[in-house]
């Protein structure tokens, strides 16, 4: 199955029986849809950076937050949930009316900052972005949360706030400074736009950035904004692609949105819109560094970094880290006969030992994957599996995995959720394996020499080797990172 049919089912099953009330791309449009995007992309190759392997559009720096994002060491702090504003595209539930303790991206919930504190330190993080609800709702505790990290980490660690502005004030803002804060990021689309809250900021606070949605109706609003944001000095601007949630779908539908068979299923408009403010922006030279953060940018490293900081804990013996940052387990499974045969093969290669392993019942031989290249494939019946590591604050009865201790009174686990099992690949498509995902050679080459294995004249050979490519295509969304923005569909 091809990553375009994999996010279909996916789709399909997140949203369940809601699916046919979305509006979807058909065949026909996405190929127009595909045509659009790339071209408004065209228009501005030569006059924008594209970082994180041509997946951030942006112009000028970045802001030190951002890249701590991308590189993946950023926590997102969700300090409360209660929020001064009903903004249609919110992510959350803002049906709620008690505050709810402060939680991490990562579902972890923290009663003290100094728990926080030692799951920052544990798991290596470089920075904080503290979001909401409305971080100023709690003021005295988003004070506090900050101090206790700056103190403990000193200047080098980077801190910034999300905010709508509805309470922000001067005096807010210079204990904010004091405390040591970094950065302040403005949402000014749910204030209708109004910058009064950011001027007051930009003469306190050394970092002042302006973060919106993309939202498709305000094109022209923001667009008559950006003057304003550079004059009264705004260091930043980043626009972000509406995803959808089980809270703000149906606002969506109400707007005729189209959806995207993408992870967070986000919506092909708000693309477009963030695209032509950037070409409007570059179009009129202008010097307000404009970042574009989209929905396939954040799924793929924002969670790769998530994987990767967690994957050192629970990494086990022969386990390989893929470019995607998931554990990947090569095994052969035989008879025992058939494995100590294997083995003595490997031995008399000169391999060495501590490149594989037996289970239990010596069925089965875990390899690591440089052992391939001295293993004949049409003779083994392998398996590939990936493992994504999963932070818990408890464990089900019928679970197991890593207790991390913070600190005497906080402990967290981690544990490897197996995501995918492949066996079965033939011949063919375990040396194109080999190729592209262990010695990374180019993928055009690899897929040249492996179309010459079949027959591609008569039809069941050119349906062997459909099925096999799709499987082996497949295996890319654990395996590596794509390049560039993703084909919509």
């Amino acid at each position: 199955m091809d990553s375009k049919k994999m996010n279909i089912m996916n789709a399909q099953h997140n949203i369940g029986w809601v699916y046919p009330d979305l509006k979807w791309l058909t065949e026909k449009e996405a190929v127009l849809a595909n045509r659009k995007r790339d071209k408004l992309i065209k228009s501005i190759s030569d006059r924008v950076s594209q970082s994180f392997m041509q997946n951030k559009i942006h112009t000028g720096k970045l802001s030190p937050g951002c890249v701590i994002c991308g590189e993946g060491y950023w926590s997102c702090m969700f300090i409360n949930g209660l929020c001064t504003a009903h903004c249609f595209f919110c992510c959350q539930d803002r049906k709620i009316r008690k505050e709810r303790p402060p939680f991490e991206a990562g579902g972890i919930t923290f009663d003290n900052p100094q728990d926080y504190l030692n799951y920052l330190e544990k798991f290596d993080f470089k920075g904080v972005g503290f979001s909401g609800g409305e971080p100023f709702l709690i003021f005295e505790t988003l004070l506090t949360y900050i101090k206790t990290i700056r103190e403990h980490f000193g200047k080098e660690f980077y801190l910034w706030i999300y905010t709508n502005g509805d309470l922000v004030d001067k005096d807010k803002l210079r204990r904010l400074k004091e405390a040591g804060l970094d950065e302040i990021r403005f949402n000014i689309s749910a204030r209708d736009y109004d910058l009064k809250p950011v001027e007051l900021a930009v003469d306190i606070i050394r970092t002042v950035t302006i973060e919106i949605p993309s939202i498709p109706e305000d094109y022209e609003r923001v667009k008559r904004c950006l003057t304003r944001m550079q004059k009264i000095g705004v260091k930043h601007l980043n626009i972000h692609q509406l995803t959808s949630t089980g809270h703000n779908y149906r606002n969506y539908i109400e707007r005729n949105y189209t959806f995207l068979h993408h992870p967070g299923n986000p919506i092909f408009e708000s693309e477009v819109a963030a695209l032509k403010i950037i070409r409007y922006a570059v179009d009129n030279r202008m010097s307000l560094p404009i970042n574009y953060c989209s929905s396939a940018y954040k799924n793929r490293f924002q969670g790769k970094g998530n994987r990767r900081r967690k994957a050192s804990f629970v990494k086990e013996g022969l386990e390989e880290l893929t470019g995607c940052g998931y554990l990947r387990s090569l095994s052969i499974e035989d008879s025992p006969t058939r494995i100590k045969r294997i083995i003595k093969i490997l031995q008399k290669r000169g391999c060495q030992s501590g490149l594989w392993a037996l289970n239990n019942s010596k069925t089965e031989i875990f390899i690591q994957g440089s052992l391939l290249k001295e293993l004949i494939f049409d003779k083994y019946n392998f398996i590939i599996r990936y493992f994504e590591p999963q932070l818990k604050t408890i464990l089900r009865i019928d679970e197991t995995g890593k207790e991390i201790i913070l600190n005497p009174d906080k402990k967290v686990f981690l544990r490897k959720e197996l995501v995918a099992q492949r066996k079965g690949l033939s011949p063919v498509a375990m040396e194109a394996f080999q190729r592209l995902f262990i010695k990374n050679l180019n993928e055009g080459e690899v897929l040249k020499s492996f179309y010459k294995k079949y027959d591609l004249k008569s039809k069941e050979g050119l349906r062997e080797m459909q099925s096999e490519k799709e499987f082996l295509i497949s295996l890319k969304i654990w395996e590596r990172l794509e390049t560039g923005f993703p084909e919509l569909y």
